[in-house]
């Protein structure tokens, strides 16, 4: 027989029904051997039953036996094919899984790739990041006097400890490592070439720079056309060079205001 789960259910019913003939075929068989439980109801027992009750009690169980043997053979062997089955579709998701995880690592793998191909710097790339770095922080130690005509000095010397000796009125001044104009001497008409001072660090440098607005206030008035700016690259120079055209417009706009550059940004303020 073809086993089905309605199967299980009917014989269920089947059981139920015949539970109480069960019942009374056993409790005839207990008394009938002066037996007082199931357990008792051994080989011994049943032979003292005489031939219609034990008759009676072998037909009732007979009667279920065979029906329920058969139908146990056909659950199991319905079970192995459901467990073949089983067996065969797990197999079938863990290698549709597998396929799965290998693809999305394949893809990931590829994306990582051209991630760092696309994000590894050539060593050209490095080498100009690296020399960038060291021209920087050179730069950060140095910083430009503009204004002091070529006739004023003879050293470039002299004129860095005139200005650090304006603004700094300290003892404790900083160490001045090198001061020279830049580029070749102009023409007596022409404009005076910029110093550029070196210093020892680049605080000592930051610190000139916060104290040049000093030189504007000097008692010395040739000193009020003096400047001290940063020694800025190429990319900062012409990045200034917009922030002071911007300066100039808003100076001939807004004469009412006090116009200034800091952080990068032309500020304005009321005048006192």
């Amino acid at each position: 027989m073809d086993f089905k789960v309605t199967d299980l259910h009917t014989k269920e019913r089947d059981l139920r029904s015949s539970a109480t003939e069960i019942l009374n075929a056993v409790n005839s068989a207990k008394n009938a051997s002066n037996t007082l439980s199931l357990e008792e109801l051994n080989h011994s027992a049943l032979m003292k039953l005489n031939k219609d009750v034990l008759a009676n009690f072998v037909e009732k169980l007979s009667k279920l036996l065979p029906s329920n043997i058969e139908l146990c053979k056909s659950a199991a062997g319905t079970l192995d094919i459901v467990k073949t089955e089983l067996v065969n579709v797990q197999k079938e998701q863990l290698k549709s899984v597998q396929n799965t995880v290998q693809t999305e690592m394949k893809s990931w793998t590829d994306v990582v790739k051209k991630n760092i191909q696309s994000t590894t710097p050539s060593l050209k790339k490095m080498k100009k990041v690296v020399e960038s770095a060291v021209k920087d922080d050179e730069r950060s130690r140095n910083f430009i006097i503009h204004g002091v005509p070529e006739d004023y000095y003879k050293t470039g010397a002299a004129v860095a400890d005139e200005v650090i000796n304006e603004i700094w009125q300290y003892h404790d001044a900083p160490s001045i490592v090198a001061a020279n104009p830049i580029g070749a001497k102009q023409l007596d008409n022409g404009r005076p070439r910029p110093i550029k001072v070196t210093l020892r660090c680049s605080e000592s440098v930051r610190m000139v720079l916060e104290r040049a607005y000093k030189l504007k206030k000097s008692q010395t008035t040739y000193h009020h056309t003096w400047y001290i700016t940063p020694d800025r690259n190429r990319e900062e120079q012409a990045a200034h060079k917009k922030l002071v055209a911007q300066l100039r417009e808003k100076i001939t706009a807004d004469s009412t205001k006090y116009h200034y550059i800091k952080d990068g940004r032309v500020l304005s303020v009321d005048k006192k």
